[in-house]
């Protein structure tokens, strides 16, 4: 069993110490709600000309990096979606599209996928490149971005995405393992062929009905090797070839501009800010002082505030927003720790807790739970102390203090690690660890609420996939 031995991490009890995780409510009451801290809003800008479209969104997660390979919520990957692409898109049906591949072929069992790549495709001017230009994208830069997928420093879960290409997992399990690159025997991934600059092929090793699917998320987005940083650290300085550039992050906001060289529509904004970083009340807070224009996944707190328990907007609200439940769904989910030998306990809150009820309002979506079974040889232990690994997200932090009352009323306590790693002595995580199983799954409607001058933000099929390009804003920059 792993121990602790070099690293001492603190513990915050959710309950049994008497201290529960934070729920953020925001109030109705709007004089109440604008008397925020100076420091916790976001610097109003002053108005450009009519003609100047400036867009201001706020997102309920915090954008880290605009690396694709470390994303860990659809927040980041939704800017990722609008900055870069990949090989696929998804169509107005969710089907696969081109993107970056204008065509490809398929053999006859699905192991084997041919890409034609488009030769009129650059990258985004930055200054990750030596001149500020942006060149011309060519088939090594997707060798490039599925090497460093399988590189030791990127987490597993994203690598464990592309598993079934044929010597993926050899080329990862020695970059993680053989830290002398001297001594590694693998220079590239087997199943990964350039025949030239504008020709790729995958091999898989086994047939595949999602793989240009999974090719479309924007954790497969293709970037310039001149964005990663020095010692392979995250991409801030993003070129991508997407509908949008990157130009700089200003405080908890990135600004992004239309690409003008796109070579389909490109929505006419010429400023996007995606704030995040805030609190989910001083996001609410900066809608109502039209310092953004809409919140895009409305968290929980601020969803029990403006709607009722179906998720209609109240009247006192309907002449100050607009509410729209789209059509996708986040998937927040847990996970159990085989190795944490508490099988028991976890199926006796599963069992026990009515989790399926755990929500307060039946617009937030659905739960399901599944019994856990116990690790090969690991006996299931009496301890009724539940541990998770660390969890910054507003929304999985709403439901673990939900789930932690529910748990300390059947006298178990319920506490989170500083920590992102799992240890054996770890009972749950958020995240798909080896040896972890699902046993919780929160799928939660995903919201937009935006002033009334807003209109056209789409997200359809995955709640990453937003699309802007019906965007229209009444009153130009206001």
């Amino acid at each position: 069993m792993k121990k602790f031995v070099l690293l001492i991490i603190s513990v915050f009890v959710f309950i049994s110490c008497g201290k529960e995780l934070e729920t953020v409510t925001v109030k109705s009451d709007t004089s109440e709600l604008l008397n925020a801290p100076a420091d916790s809003v976001y610097t109003e800008i002053d108005p450009a000309q009519d003609d100047f479209v400036h867009i201001r969104f706020g997102e309920i997660a915090a954008i880290e990096s605009l690396d694709p390979l470390f994303a860990s919520s659809n927040s980041e990957w939704r800017v990722m979606n609008l900055i870069y692409e990949g090989l696929t898109g998804l169509n107005s049906s969710g089907n696969p599209s081109p993107a970056l591949a204008k065509r490809w072929e398929v053999n006859t069992d699905s192991t084997q996928f041919t890409f034609h790549l488009r030769t009129d495709v650059y990258f985004h001017d930055s200054p990750a490149f030596e001149n500020g230009s942006g060149r011309r994208f060519v088939a090594s830069d997707v060798r490039y971005a599925f090497e460093r997928m399988a590189d030791n420093d990127v987490p597993d879960f994203t690598a464990n995405h592309f598993s079934d290409i044929r010597g993926f997992v050899a080329y990862h399990s020695e970059q993680t393992l053989v830290k002398n690159p001297d001594k590694r025997v693998f220079n590239t991934i087997e199943g990964l062929k350039i025949r030239n600059d504008s020709t790729v092929v995958f091999f898989l090793n086994k047939p595949s009905s999602d793989f240009l699917e999974r090719l479309a998320h924007p954790m497969a987005s293709i970037y310039a090797k001149q964005s990663v940083p020095a010692g392979n650290r995250l991409i801030q300085k993003a070129a991508g070839t997407g509908r949008f550039t990157f130009i700089k992050k200003e405080g908890n906001a990135h600004l992004l501009t239309q690409n003008k060289a796109y070579r389909g529509f490109t929505p006419k904004i010429n400023r996007l800010d995606i704030v995040s970083g805030l609190e989910e009340k001083d996001l609410y807070q900066q809608l109502a002082r039209k310092n953004l224009d809409a919140l895009i996944e409305v968290g929980s707190s601020t969803l029990m505030s403006v709607t009722d328990s179906t998720g209609t907007l109240l009247d006192s609200f309907t002449n100050t927003f607009q509410l729209n439940q789209t059509s996708t769904y986040s998937e927040y989910s847990f996970f159990y720790n085989r190795n944490s030998g508490q099988r028991a306990s976890v199926n006796e809150l599963i069992s026990n807790a009515d989790l399926e009820n755990l929500l307060p309002l039946s617009a937030m979506g659905t739960v399901t739970t599944n019994t856990v079974g116990s690790a090969d040889g690991a006996e299931p232990d009496s301890s009724r102390q539940l541990v998770i690994t660390q969890t910054v997200h507003p929304f999985e932090v709403f439901f673990l203090d939900r789930l932690a009352t529910r748990a300390t009323n059947m006298d178990f306590s319920f506490s989170m690690n500083a920590s992102f790693a799992l240890y054996d002595d770890i009972s749950l995580t958020t995240r798909p660890y080896p040896d972890t199983e699902k046993f919780l799954s929160w799928k939660s409607p995903v919201y937009i609420l935006s002033s009334p001058a807003i209109s056209g933000i789409s997200i359809t099929h995955e709640p990453w996939n937003i699309s802007l390009v019906s965007v229209k804003k009444n009153g130009g920059s206001e």
